[in-house]
């Protein structure tokens, strides 16, 4: 596993500095460069969003929308808050999330105890070849394994924290708890995540 995830640290920095270049280009109209990002990004972004809406036709869309707003506000990159990947996966939660809570998708009640509620999408995740999708399946299987280890009440608050983009305020007012118990169990149930993962990682 060390190895795997040592190739892809280095694989991943050569990709982040071409992703900046490409983005630099979409900064001054250049379509081509969008069509690269595009066609680098595009399937990993609507497989993110199709978990979150749970509908074809509305990821599709959104995919459209994403992509959109990445030509649209190439400005407003900012290079040292992150790669250009997180940043286009940024504004697919974002969008995801509004058409979600817009479009009344699922129901939410049942998404806190479905697995496939979880959604996590690492930067080394990104490089659609067999390497990088290894790492991907590893990591989302590390982190349900991870999430199965807390508390019913910590993985809540942090699904419905992560996975479905409340404020710690709105999950107080939703499980109907105060809000220094919410931020209690979100603080325990990371360290806890944390840990689980570290330990991997060093095995």
């Amino acid at each position: 596993m060390t190895f795997i995830l040592l190739a892809a640290i280095v694989n991943q920095a050569a990709r982040n500095e071409e992703d900046l270049k490409l983005l630099l280009r979409v900064k001054d109209r250049d379509e081509g460069a969008l069509s690269e990002l595009y066609d680098r990004y595009s399937s990993l972004v609507y497989t993110f969003v199709l978990k979150v809406v749970k509908a074809t036709d509305e990821a599709e869309d959104l995919v459209q929308e994403i992509f959109l707003q990445v030509w649209n506000k190439a400005s407003m990159f900012a290079a040292d808050k992150g790669s250009v990947y997180t940043w286009i996966v940024t504004i697919a939660r974002r969008k995801a999330i509004d058409r979600l809570r817009s479009k009344d998708l699922v129901n939410r009640g049942q998404s806190l105890d479905d697995d496939s509620a979880i959604i996590s999408v690492p930067d080394a995740a990104y490089m659609a070849n067999p390497l990088h999708a290894a790492i991907s399946n590893e990591y989302e299987a590390l982190m349900r394994e991870g999430l199965a280890q807390l508390s019913a009440e910590q993985r809540t608050v942090i699904e419905l924290s992560y996975f479905e983009g409340y404020t710690q305020e709105q999950i107080a007012e939703r499980l109907n708890a105060p809000l220094g118990t919410i931020k209690t169990r979100m603080r325990q149930g990371l360290m806890k995540l944390r840990d689980s993962l570290q330990r991997h990682i060093e095995a």
